[in-house]
């Protein structure tokens, strides 16, 4: 059974969209379309039917998915092998990190993994969910952290918690923000972070449930210059509620308007082809450990 065939249809069958999925294979569509015209003539069988939305899997393309999926697994699991062979080889764990994950947690994990292989190298890198998502789906990462429901076909998802927020105003505006909520809101500057992140997603349905239609906001990505910009006066925010709670037991001028308190789950997401990656299961079993879902 030919790897790239198998790649392709796995691919087409989670995104439903030929375009894209070229994009994410960094082929053009007329090679995507032939793989799959391939694979189908190989198998005397189609698996997948136009639609006006896309291309969607017939019953024999449901059922052949799971198994081409497997096939993938095996064959990420014997390529890993097969580098543990190397006389130099050295192993490397790529792990996804997003502010709104427990600091504390973090460290707990960062010395678990050491723990229990003193010889790997670790890379965290920081990024928003969307970027911690696409750098999965590229393979970038083994594993990492996302906030929010995950859609995406391809990926399998550990729930970890839900994380909660805060929505903030400047002390000095307080009255005036909370005289008539939520309309006094629409009135405000939003501090907001890029459309890649989980929480700004959130916001925006946030913005739909209060019929709210912010006029004037401010993008940042920074999440403590977004809680400086609030106690500056410049606006309004929905942050981590524990970073709102130790900000207002320091003694910063914000106030925490408690009728919007909000949640989001927060998950540990890998591609379904890395769940024998020996890797990915260390950092499974090392996340579910200090999240104590074991």
């Amino acid at each position: 059974m030919d790897y790239t065939q198998l790649k392709t249809f796995t691919v087409v069958a989670h995104i439903g969209n030929l375009t894209q999925a070229a994009d994410r294979l960094h082929l053009s569509q007329p090679a995507v379309s032939a793989q799959i015209k391939a694979l189908e003539k190989k198998l005397d069988v189609t698996l997948f039917k136009r639609t006006t939305n896309g291309m969607d899997l017939t019953l024999a393309g449901e059922v052949f998915l799971p198994e081409a999926e497997s096939l993938l697994q095996h064959h990420h699991k014997l390529d890993c092998f097969a580098k543990t062979l190397s006389e130099h080889y050295v192993e490397h764990a790529e792990l996804g990190l997003i502010h709104p994950a427990s600091p504390v947690k973090i460290t707990r994990l960062t010395r678990q993994i050491l723990k229990r292989e003193p010889d790997i190298q670790l890379h965290i890198q920081y990024g928003m969910s969307g970027e911690i998502e696409q750098r999965v789906l590229d393979k970038q990462l083994h594993g990492g952290f996302f906030l929010g429901p995950v859609i995406h076909r391809s990926l399998r998802s550990i729930f970890l918690e839900d994380i909660h927020y805060s929505l903030i105003c400047p002390a000095e505006k307080a009255k005036e923000v909370c005289v008539d909520l939520p309309a006094s809101l629409e009135k405000c500057a939003w501090i907001e972070m890029s459309g890649v992140s989980g929480s700004r997603k959130h916001m925006k349905q946030f913005w739909r449930e209060h019929k709210i239609s912010p006029k004037h906001q401010i993008i940042c990505d920074y999440p403590q210059t977004i809680i400086d910009l609030v106690c500056e006066g410049t606006g309004v925010a929905m942050v981590p509620e524990h970073k709102a709670e130790s900000a207002r037991k320091s003694g910063r001028p914000i106030k925490i308007i408690e009728e919007y308190r909000q949640a989001l789950p927060l998950h540990f997401i890998y591609l379904d082809e890395y769940d024998e990656d020996p890797v990915l299961n260390l950092l499974k079993n090392c996340v579910e450990s200090v999240w104590q879902l074991t």
